[in-house]
């Protein structure tokens, strides 16, 4: 496929693609029909007979409710078993806060879209509710729990003074899936193109690996960004996690407060099909010596849980390992030092020890992946890192010469889709602009890079399955780290492109 190649769209499934579009269409129609009708005992006056013909008196049509809490900002992601539950966000603006719902049900064989949009829903979950930090909002989350893992579930969110048109999540697929990749997000127009063409493609779900809104303070600006993601999160799930810009909002309340994530902390891990993820903050909302603990403590759980899913991958529970987090290991943009060495000594060493397979970042505002590689070198053994920096947030430059390690690497916005297939993630990445970075007409999708990731053999899997370390042995320069990281980010917090130390 060229590099010119536009969006080959009747690819897509055509049911699937209908399921995951019902829900643009459903604000047209009525939620809950009542209409009124006449008994037939009623008695009709009968016209004069050569008369003019006039029309029974019908009863007035109700005025539809007023919506005076309407729900905003909707977004799916799961904080439990993706195959059989889904977790619904939203938000309500003021601090008045009535019980609100999630109702939802299953997509049924022969069902239209009328029929989704206004069959009753056989299942309600009372939401819970908290502030929204920084602004007088409302946050409302409520997870759907036993679904089908073979069908698509329809939902709508709200209460009484207000719900949200009627939407349709995919199924979780047994086999086969395709999940979209990108970082750095704003409110650009090419922001909104890649929200556009991940909803095109209708993957299975979304992962933004960090800088979301860039509110940066100013905490009106996520609900611009929610109301520019909604059209996309609230029909697939999408996963996220902190970058150094959410630290700028009450050190990641304004990110805790919006998103529902596995987990207790701001790093978790979940296994979809037979790849197993984790999501780390790499250290990017530390604020000082005053988080050392909570970074000491992710990185013990970092190395528990690889080790975990390495001796799995082992046993052959599992196919791929997928590490995701905000900041970059290594980069070619021109500003930064190749190495980010503060993630060198917290984690690489962690990722190779188990064999991580591929490691999604943003944070870099650039496009770029690597070779297999190991402490800059190519390795073949390694992990691959995935640099998808492009998803709206200016761009950045690139180094003139570019280090063996690379493989590609260039300047556009967009997005990467990675779709696991057995023993091979074949990756593909589309631009939202052209060669000179100006928006592509018509929602149109170019390829910009292709390849694919094999699973790893019985034996080379075998060698990656050793036991998890202590804290003594995996942290015994803690101290130095922590203050090291906190540098890192007080530094990069003053200037964007301070060369890191």
């Amino acid at each position: 496929m060229s590099s010119s190649e536009q969006l080959d769209a009747p690819n897509i499934d055509p049911l699937r693609r209908r399921l995951l579009r019902v829900g643009a269409s459903f604000a047209a129609l009525p939620l809950l029909v009542s209409c009124g009708s006449e008994s037939p005992d009623a008695a009709i006056d009968e016209p004069e007979p050569g008369g003019p013909t006039e029309p029974a008196p019908q009863p007035p049509t109700p005025e539809p409710p007023v919506a005076t809490l309407p729900p905003r900002g909707l977004h799916a992601s799961w904080i439990d078993d993706p195959t059989s539950t889904r977790t619904l966000t939203w938000f309500t603006d003021g601090t008045r806060a009535p019980d609100s719902y999630l109702e939802y049900g299953p997509v049924e064989n022969g069902m239209n879209d009328t029929d989704i949009a206004s069959a009753p829903f056989p299942q309600r979950t009372l939401a819970s509710r908290q502030a929204t930090y920084g602004v007088e909002a409302i946050t409302h989350t409520a997870t759907a729990t036993n679904l089908a893992p073979d069908k698509a579930v329809r939902y709508r969110v709200g209460s009484a003074e207000g719900w949200s048109a009627v939407h349709v999540l995919p199924a979780a697929p047994n086999g086969r899936f395709r999940f979209a990749h990108f970082g750095d997000h704003a409110l650009s127009e090419f922001s909104k193109a890649v929200v556009a063409g991940i909803a095109a493609r209708a993957p299975d779900f979304a992962i933004i690996a960090g800088d979301l809104s860039y509110a940066n303070g100013d905490q009106p600006v996520w609900d611009r960004y929610f109301d520019m993601l909604e059209p996309l999160a609230a029909r697939l799930p999408v996963m996220t996690c902190p970058g150094n810009h959410e630290a700028k909002d009450g050190g990641g309340e304004g990110y805790r407060s919006r998103l529902s994530m596995p987990g207790e902390d701001d790093h978790y891990g979940f296994d979809y099909g037979r790849v197993h993820f984790y999501f780390s903050t790499g250290g990017s909302l530390l604020d000082g010596l005053a988080g050392a603990g909570a970074l000491a403590a992710e990185l013990l759980a970092i190395e528990l849980d690889l080790a975990r899913a390495a001796l799995r991958r082992a046993r052959g529970e599992i196919d791929f390992i997928v590490f995701v987090q905000h900041y970059t290991i290594w980069t070619s943009e021109d500003g930064r030092d190749p190495a980010n060495f503060t993630l060198v000594a917290l984690e690489e060493q962690i990722l190779l020890r188990y064999g991580v397979d591929l490691l999604l970042v943003g944070h870099d505002h650039i496009y770029e992946r690597s070779k297999p590689m190991a402490y800059g070198r190519p390795f073949a053994n390694g992990y691959v890192q995935l640099t998808q920096g492009g998803g709206g947030q200016t761009l950045y430059e690139l180094v003139d010469d570019i280090a063996d390690w690379s493989a590609f690497a260039t300047l556009r916005y967009g997005f990467s889709e990675l779709e696991v297939d057995g023993d091979t993630i074949r990756i593909t990445s589309y631009a939202v602009d052209d060669e000179q970075n100006r928006p592509l007409p018509n929602g149109e999708l170019r390829v910009i890079d292709q390849f694919e990731i094999r699973a790893r053999g019985t034996l080379a899997s075998a060698a990656f399955a050793l036991p998890a370390r202590t804290r003594k042995q995996l942290l015994p320069e803690i101290d130095a780290v922590v203050r090291h990281t906190a540098r890192r980010n007080a530094l990069h917090d003053a200037g964007e492109h301070l060369p890191w130390l």
